[in-house]
């Protein structure tokens, strides 16, 4: 599997995790939001090691907004990131709780259209299909050491 099919594989995914969140009782929407935690920051981790980090030291050369997409990327999660650490602060009961779910569900929306609608077609211009499956080997293994280590 090539890079941008492991990622939109994962894109949809946590689509669906965020959803079945947001449609869960308040008895059980805390567990499933401590279960896709994990995968969502072993997402980020995979995406910044094996293709935005890559492609910020040069491989994305000539492509300006490829360039520059890393630091708009780490923006974003900086400010996901701070909303999960507020999430993780409240009762899964109380209506804030959820209401910084589905701020955090919105900005994975947001992120993923603008990934899989400019960034991924991008990439696929500047890496070849051997690099890509080569990354892709590399997300599936660094998925696999983070989420059973």
């Amino acid at each position: 599997m090539d890079a941008i099919q492991f990622l939109k594989q994962e894109h949809r995914k946590a689509k669906a995790a965020i959803k079945k969140v947001l449609k869960a009782s308040p008895d059980t929407r805390g567990d499933l939001w401590t279960d896709l935690e994990p995968e969502l920051e072993a997402h980020e981790q995979i995406e910044v090691a094996c293709l935005y980090g890559p492609l910020a030291r040069g491989e994305g050369k000539g492509d300006a907004k490829l360039g520059a997409w890393r630091g708009k990327h780490q923006k974003e999660v900086e400010r996901v990131e701070a909303l999960v650490k507020q999430i993780d602060g409240l009762d899964p009961a109380e209506p804030a709780w959820l209401a910084k779910v589905r701020t955090v569900g919105a900005s994975l929306e947001k992120h993923i259209r603008e990934e899989e609608g400019e960034i991924f077609p991008r990439i696929g211009k500047v890496w070849d299909k051997t690099r890509l499956k080569e990354a892709g080997g590399e997300m599936v293994e660094m998925k696999a050491a983070k989420l059973h280590a």
